[in-house]
């Protein structure tokens, strides 16, 4: 199949800058898809211009993964029809839409952590037949070039690629797209897992995409990105497109209220003035010794590889400690695993839900119940079914996860209700300290509202609960104390009416 379109962009005069608004690059008209008990897409049209970066914004289950899956050839359409450069084209398989110049890039990457960078970069382009690994001296001097391109100038083409941080390996799934001859790349909440910086290093890629007349739409739940990098913005809800406009003409509240259908007057409410219980977990540990008291929301900020994540996964006993004992209720103790852990009381989000809190393949019951099986079993070990859905429909109900059904696997779920089977599991072990890593990663705006409010509520019931988050404001908002962490050290403390954005964030990267 030959790519509508391909060599326009080579025959663009040197230094002619690319003619958005022009003939759009994409158009899907009346696209729709249903799943069994979920129409998933009701007649969304979207049509993306030549050399723009278009936003694509939606809570959590509104449909833009469907849409993008469906762009991506993952996903065929029940109705619809999508032209690429006036041309209509079927695009039924990822070859297809690569053939239509068409890159995603997913939230969750497909990369696989025991081959080097290099081959993760070419896997997807090298012939059948091919050596499985990349040892080729050019390519190997091309992968070079694309990870100078994505920031990754520190990185080796020949490391595995298991050994490089989530952040990393982010920017090396980025830069797997840029190997192909590209005219439209789809980027589905790329900054999730990225710092500041190499967020900088993200919108520097699209400007010079966009330069180059490369289109690219810009899935993500962080609504001030839209504003800095994007020209327009789609915004669809429960399947159905609301609005397409530009992003110089709308403003951030207006917004909300069409990703909701609602206003939003009070996204985040500020936490309860209370007297705190008794300390649940005051760590002695070497330079991070800190105290956590019953009902209070205790926040830990800092930048990615400050020591936010090392710090809850060593007192959820999946770290060892080199120094520094831990004292629960005061008394000192050892705990060597997640089982001793949970036996304590500890409930832990892990910040990658996929990889760490969730069986995907598994339904919503199967995953409620993960970490309470005693508690549904029988003195032989029999899981009771009864009990088992009693405790699924106990959650769905508190926490308002929306599922056709609860034998319905996991992995089809939105990832704000995803997210929500998480906490329902730890919720049915009846902890007392939540360990929360940034929980509302990749979760729309309503969903996150109902997150904050649920973790007040916790901490109104009299739960300790710690909060990592790479949000600022959500830090700021709802947390009763902060304390930074850099370079494994706590670095500043703020409490009550000292917590404040800018100090917080000169804490974090060591300014004054």
């Amino acid at each position: 199949m030959d790519r509508p379109g391909a060599g326009v962009l080579e025959s663009l005069p040197d230094g002619l800058p690319a003619d958005v608004g022009a003939e759009p690059f994409l158009e899907a008209q009346g696209i729709c898809k249903s799943y069994p008990g979920v129409q998933a897409l009701k007649d969304v049209g979207i049509t993306i211009r030549r050399g723009e970066v278009h936003a694509l914004v939606g809570e959590n289950g509104a449909g833009k993964s469907t849409l993008v899956n469906v762009l991506a050839g993952v996903v065929k359409p029940d109705a619809g029809v999508i032209r690429v450069r006036g041309r209509v084209v079927k695009i039924e398989s990822p070859k297809q839409a690569a053939e239509c110049g068409i890159a995603v890039v997913h939230q969750e990457l497909s990369l696989f952590a025991n081959l080097d960078v290099a081959t993760n970069l070419y896997l997807t382009t090298l012939d059948e037949g091919s050596a499985f690994v990349v040892r080729d001296r050019r390519l190997r001097a091309e992968a070079r070039a694309i990870l100078d391109q994505v920031g990754l100038c520190h990185i080796s083409p020949t490391r595995r690629l298991g050994a490089l941080t989530l952040a990393e390996q982010q920017l090396v799934e980025i830069g797997r797209a840029l190997v192909k001859d590209v005219d439209l790349l789809v980027l589905d909440e790329p900054t999730s897992s990225l710092a500041e910086r190499e967020i900088e290093t993200l919108f520097r890629i699209i400007r010079d995409l966009k330069s180059r007349g490369i289109s690219v739409i810009f899935v993500s739940h962080r609504l001030e990105e839209v504003f800095l990098i994007c020209d327009r913005v789609t915004v669809i809800r429960d399947g159905m497109h609301v609005e397409t406009t530009d992003t110089g003409s709308v403003t951030h509240a207006e917004l909300v209220r069409l990703i909701l259908g609602r206003q939003l007057s009070e996204m985040y409410q500020a936490p309860e003035s209370r007297e705190f219980g008794e300390e649940l977990l005051p760590p002695k540990l070497s330079d991070v010794s800190f105290e956590l008291r019953r009902g209070e929301i205790l926040g830990i900020g800092g930048l990615l590889g400050s020591g936010r994540t090392e710090l809850v996964r060593a007192i959820f006993g999946l770290a060892k400690l080199e120094a520094g004992a831990f004292y629960l209720r005061s008394r000192q103790t050892r705990i060597g695993s997640p089982d001793q852990a949970i036996r304590m009381g500890i409930g832990y989000i892990t910040e990658d839900r996929h990889r760490e809190g969730l069986v995907l393949e598994k339904p919503v019951k199967d995953n409620v119940v993960m970490a309470s099986l005693r508690a549904v079993a029988t003195t032989l070990g029999w899981v009771l079914p009864s009990r088992e859905m009693a405790a699924a429909k106990r959650q769905r109900e508190s926490l308002n996860i929306v599922t056709p059904s609860l034998a319905r696997k996991v992995k089809f779920l939105s990832g704000g209700n995803q997210q929500k089977v998480v906490l329902g599991k730890w919720l049915e072990t009846g902890p007392e300290i939540f360990l929360l890593d940034d929980p509302t990663r990749g979760i729309d705006v309503g969903t996150k509202a109902e997150f904050y409010r649920i973790i007040q509520g916790l901490a109104g019931k009299g739960a300790g609960i710690i909060l990592i988050s790479s949000e600022l404001q959500e830090l700021v908002a709802i947390c009763h104390r902060i304390l930074v962490l850099r370079t494994g050290k706590f670095v500043g403390e703020f409490v009550g009416k000292e917590i404040n954005a800018a100090d917080i964030l000169m804490a974090m990267t060591g300014g004054r």
